[in-house]
């Protein structure tokens, strides 16, 4: 049977994989004078767009399991930048909030920086056409994983 995804195509989902892990390594080597990590660092980035989410709903958003974004919420929140909040009506739930800081800057100081130098001689209109493209795949991948297998 043939393919139906054009030659030039078919290694798209190995590039979004290898940028997903380049992007990883270089992010945390950045964090690590901070004293944060990737994993923390993506923690901290969904509660700034999803304040007060649940360790459960968070877990779900990251992939992981709820165990091991639990030892990271801790290593966050004894550097004072989560804060867990239990429910008022079910005690085994907890909401967690970022706690505003300048550690919280500097790691977006450090996105920043990353950023610039990943598009670093790109020009504007390839990079319009890129955002253009990537929502598009985006909202693809979403409908996909909402239709039943």
């Amino acid at each position: 049977m043939a393919s139906v995804i054009p030659k030039t195509h078919q290694l798209l989902i190995s590039r979004f994989g290898k940028i997903n892990r380049l992007m990883g390594q270089v992010i945390e080597r950045e964090l690590l004078p901070l004293g944060i990590s990737y994993q923390e660092m993506r923690i901290a980035g969904l509660l700034m767009g999803e304040e007060g989410l649940t360790q459960k709903a968070l877990a779900e958003k990251l992939s992981v399991r709820a165990a091991t974004l639990s030892v990271a919420i801790s290593k966050l929140e004894a550097q004072g930048l989560v804060k867990r909040v239990p429910s008022q009506s079910d005690k085994r739930v907890n909401f967690l909030h970022l706690v505003p800081s300048k550690k919280i800057t500097k790691v977006d100081k450090v996105l920043m920086s990353v950023e610039g130098g990943l598009v670093q001689g790109i020009s504007n209109s390839d990079l319009n056409i890129t955002a253009q493209v990537l929502t598009q795949i985006i909202e693809n991948l979403n409908s996909q994983k909402e239709t039943p297998l």
